[in-house]
């Protein structure tokens, strides 16, 4: 037996016709054999995603530094919605121009700002009211 000659055009190309086949096969989406499609969160802006297990996710994009952020927003948002607590995850935000403190012009916290700079961004402050006696 002799070993193959190959030049390394050859080479190349079927390096190439390789690698994109790997990098085909990884990145397509699976065909949901045997899966039922899962319906996708309701998400209405940038720090709510209401699923359709009546669960809510709060993204909450202020650091915890001692006014109990990780609470006090979900919390607002729970009362608002008149959502089950026990339902209520929080995630933290990710770097985004979607989640700018508008009290200060940038993403960050401090100030004893979170509370009422989140309050306000959101629209908790418009929301009706229901049957709270709110105006």
């Amino acid at each position: 037996m002799s070993a193959a000659q190959i030049n390394r055009r050859e080479f190349l190309e079927a390096a190439g016709v390789a690698g994109a086949g790997l990098v085909i096969g990884f990145h397509l989406p699976a065909t949901g054999r045997g899966r039922a499609a899962a319906a996708a969160p309701f998400a209405p802006n940038a720090w709510l995603r209401i699923g359709t297990d009546e669960s809510v996710l709060v993204v909450v994009d202020r650091s915890e530094m001692g006014q109990g952020v990780t609470t006090s927003l979900p919390m607002l948002l729970a009362e608002e919605l008149e959502a089950d607590w026990s339902k209520i995850r929080i995630e933290s935000a990710p770097a985004d121009k979607a989640y700018i403190n508008p009290m200060f012009g940038m993403q960050g916290t401090g100030g004893s700002t979170s509370v009422r700079a989140a309050f306000r961004a959101r629209g908790v402050h418009s929301a009706p009211q229901g049957g709270r006696g709110g105006a």
